[in-house]
């Protein structure tokens, strides 16, 4: 963390820092643009399928490397992180690529704190409709908008830029609309204040709650700071997360997720990298 003014403080993603220095990039407080390269695999073309001596198939599949361009802002005040790029929303692309069979083209998937929007739009890249939402600040919606445009070769869904202040009591009319057609949810980098975490948890809970049956997803990376009270290593926000979880816990069910999947991105994956999948208990 540095200092810009007095009292002014800035944070990067470790995730930049890590380009920066393998790209030479400049550590600057402005927009700028960075390239995420991925692993792309062709689906099979059945004229091409052959069998080995076996009789199994023989499944050739065509590995190449694409790229999504994000905007974003190199380094930011805390209110304003949603402009950077962080590790877990490239966890989550992994993820949503490997499991292309959850993720197909028939799905309409709503993405909440989309930030600047890379992991939708690598949802947009696979599902009939993606929903992003963030909170209306500065230009956070207007980036989500410019990304978006910036990949549409990459994409194949409708896509819908929606407003979304997890500190309002009352979901907007425009996603209240939206919902009865969702069934997935994502979110990366959501978890990293426990007032914006306690307001998220209890906006999910209202999303949750509106039929179809909903199964969301959450990436975050654990981080480990000293505690002096407890004279040891915590994981401060994940375990206030997964205490909220556990609370009056009637509205889902909680599991963390093997993240021992293929990765596609190009970054480290390090092991306090997670995902939990909440899936609604109404049954409508």
């Amino acid at each position: 963390m540095e200092t810009t003014k007095p009292n002014t403080y800035t944070i990067q993603s470790e995730l930049l820092q890590e380009m920066n220095k393998e790209q030479g990039l400049d550590d600057c407080l402005e927009s700028v643009r960075s390239l995420f390269r991925f692993k792309w695999e062709l689906e099979p073309c059945l004229k091409q399928l052959s069998v080995d001596e076996d009789g199994d198939l023989i499944v050739q599949r065509s590995p190449f490397s694409k790229s999504i361009t994000i905007e974003h802002i190199n380094r930011t005040s805390l209110n304003m992180v949603g402009m950077q790029v962080w590790r877990s929303a490239l966890l989550m692309g992994d993820f949503i690529l490997d499991n292309r069979h959850i993720f197909t083209n028939d799905q309409v998937v709503l993405e909440l704190g989309s930030g600047v929007g890379l992991t939708g739009i690598v949802t947009a890249m696979c599902c009939k409709e993606v929903i992003f939402t963030d909170i209306n600040n500065k230009d956070i919606l207007s980036t989500i908008e410019k990304n978006i445009n910036l990949n549409k070769d990459l994409i194949i869904s409708c896509t819908t830029v929606i407003p979304l202040n997890f500190n309002e009591s009352q979901l907007p009319d425009a996603l209240r609309k939206k919902l009865p057609k969702v069934n997935i949810i994502i979110a990366a980098d959501v978890i990293y204040d426990n007032d914006i975490t306690e307001h998220f948890v209890n906006t999910l809970k209202k999303i949750m709650s509106i039929p179809p049956r909903k199964i969301a997803y959450i990436g975050m990376e654990k981080r480990y700071v000293f505690s002096s009270i407890d004279l040891e290593v915590c994981a401060p926000c994940f375990e206030y997360f997964s205490e909220l979880l556990t609370q009056n816990n009637d509205w889902c069910q909680v599991e963390l997720l093997d993240c021992n999947f293929s990765q596609y991105f190009q970054y480290r994956k390090v092991k306090e990298l997670v995902i939990f999948k909440l899936t609604a208990n109404n049954y409508m």
